[in-house]
């Protein structure tokens, strides 16, 4: 990682964190603007501090650092979710990176780097709130202890979502991205679960699989029910383009 060491500069003699405090801000930062035109977007997290974050949009960056869906983001200049950047930043610890210290380490690169200023705002709308269905759940609780994981992969007719040691409302944060639509986590569960399901996002009459609906139902013994809720919004009040180094 001596390429990395030399691009990000000499890191501060004493941390927060070795100072036993969560850092509030990385100690060094490398941005760049990335061209390749791939879709595909990876951030990662390792021993040592770092964060590695490939091809993201500053739309990309926002959610992460402000733990919102796509449809929760609103405002901001054309450009939020089609100028793509890699990141290379380090805390000066030797811990990995934590989910809950990333945010607030996001949000400081992004005010420093981005200039960006936005607000929170709650409107009432639509949302979906997953209960059980009628025959309880049809999944188990994970033994443990284990890390939480979620992934969904997506082909033609095909979408299937797996869940490992993943809570209700992880699971609930990633059907809203899939809908499109904000929800929440009612069905009581205070666990962490294993579960596998599998649908059809294109619904025609030759479909295979059914649609998440149903599949929540007949396969995870879950429902998701329209209901009138507050949304929460973050609003792009200003942005810029990054400062590049």
């Amino acid at each position: 990682m001596k390429t990395f060491a030399a691009l990000l500069g000499v890191a501060h003699t004493l941390s927060s964190a070795a100072a036993g405090q969560a850092p509030k801000a990385f100690e060094a930062v490398a941005i760049r603007r990335n061209m390749s035109g791939s879709l595909n977007t990876n951030i990662q997290t390792a021993p040592g501090g770092r964060l590695t974050i490939t091809n993201a949009s500053l739309k990309t960056l926002i959610r992460n650092a402000y733990g919102i869906l796509s449809f929760q983001l609103t405002g901001g200049p054309n450009w939020l979710d089609t100028e793509m950047y890699d990141v290379e930043a380090t805390t000066g610890s030797a811990a990995e990176i934590s989910r809950d210290e990333l945010k607030p380490l996001l949000q400081n690169l992004l005010a420093e780097r981005f200039h960006l200023a936005v607000h929170r705002e709650t409107r009432e709308g639509d949302v979906y709130a997953l209960l059980l269905d009628k025959g309880g759940p049809k999944f188990k609780e994970n033994p443990g202890p284990q890390k939480d994981s979620m992934n969904t992969n997506k082909g033609s007719g095909r979408a299937r979502m797996t869940g490992t040691a993943a809570s209700m409302p992880i699971l609930t944060s990633n059907l809203a991205n899939q809908l499109g639509r904000f929800a929440v986590d009612k069905t009581g569960l205070p666990g962490s679960y294993d579960f596998t399901f599998e649908w059809d996002p294109d619904q025609t009459p030759d479909s295979k699989l059914p649609s998440i609906f149903t599949a929540l139902r007949e396969q995870l013994g879950l429902k998701l029910e329209t209901q009138k809720g507050a949304v929460e919004v973050l609003v792009v009040d200003h942005a810029e383009h990054a400062t590049e180094n």
